[in-house]
């Protein structure tokens, strides 16, 4: 009994000691930085795979809601006008655009793949490996998030035929675990490692649980502190948009820390 608890305890003072590591910070930084530039490629290509797909046509709304209210807690309209418009011109760039888009997406993913290996300890990916990894990723992604909401619109219907069941609201927790969902496939595969499914699930479980809970605690202290928006008037949107990106960066980040520590963990008992 005794060394189960030092155990458990080593295990938490050492995931504790990185919940201090500057290098995150750093790496949070760094992504929030990246994800300015890389915000709207990305997008165009998750909304592309919904136009491609005639059968996801009529939830290509919920999606596009869905990442904006995950990427602008108070989901402000100056900054959805402003990311709208980017994509629009996006999208009248022609071949210019597809150069655009491409470059970005794979700068991005090349400061992502280096980050996400150095916190798990292990060599980066090849050229080749990284495109297929994160191509896929892209593509399988926004085909999990259709395929979520149309099953539980689906499974909606079936429940409101019924007076017993009508009060049972699916839609509510589809948020929710579509970011579970997205959590749990990057810390699955985005390492250049063997993650065990039960580290990525319960960590991507506990991470999304704590980002949507910030989330709220985000949308509550916007609501009710009113001084930067006296200060800077409508820069303060912008302001607290890219002060999100930062913060979701951090929550993510120290969640593939958690993940890494319960996989090293796995395996030392397998031993």
């Amino acid at each position: 009994m005794r060394s189960l608890l030092r155990h458990y305890y080593i295990f938490l003072r050492d995931f504790i000691s990185e919940l201090f590591d500057d290098k995150i910070g750093h790496y949070a930084s760094s992504l929030s930085w990246s994800t300015l530039f890389s915000i709207i490629p990305l997008m165009v290509i998750i909304l592309w795979v919904f136009t491609t797909l005639p059968a996801f046509e009529e939830i290509q709304v919920q999606i596009k809601d869905l990442i904006f209210r995950n990427l602008l807690p108070t989901y402000s309209k100056e900054v959805i006008d402003y990311i709208n418009t980017f994509m629009e011109n996006s999208y009248k760039l022609g071949y210019i655009g597809v150069l655009y888009v491409t470059v970005a997406a794979i700068l991005f993913f090349k400061n992502y793949d280096y980050i996400v290996n150095d916190i798990f300890g292990v060599p980066n990916r090849g050229v080749f490996n990284a495109l297929k990894t994160y191509g896929l990723l892209l593509l399988v992604i926004p085909l999990m998030m259709g395929i979520s909401f149309y099953l539980s619109a689906t499974m909606q219907l079936y429940l409101n035929r019924f007076s017993i069941t009508s009060s049972i609201q699916l839609l509510y927790f589809v948020p929710f675990l579509i970011v579970w969902m997205v959590f749990y496939l990057l810390f699955q595969f985005s390492a250049n490692t063997r993650v065990s499914v039960s580290s990525a699930l319960i960590s991507s479980f506990i991470t999304s649980l704590v980002w949507n809970l910030s989330k709220n605690g985000f949308i509550y202290y916007i609501l009710h502190n009113k001084t930067y928006m006296n200060i800077y008037g409508s820069v303060s949107t912008l302001l607290f948009f890219f002060l999100w990106i930062y913060v979701s960066w951090m929550i993510f980040l120290h969640g593939l820390k958690f993940c890494d520590l319960l996989n090293k963990e796995e395996e030392i008992e397998h031993i």
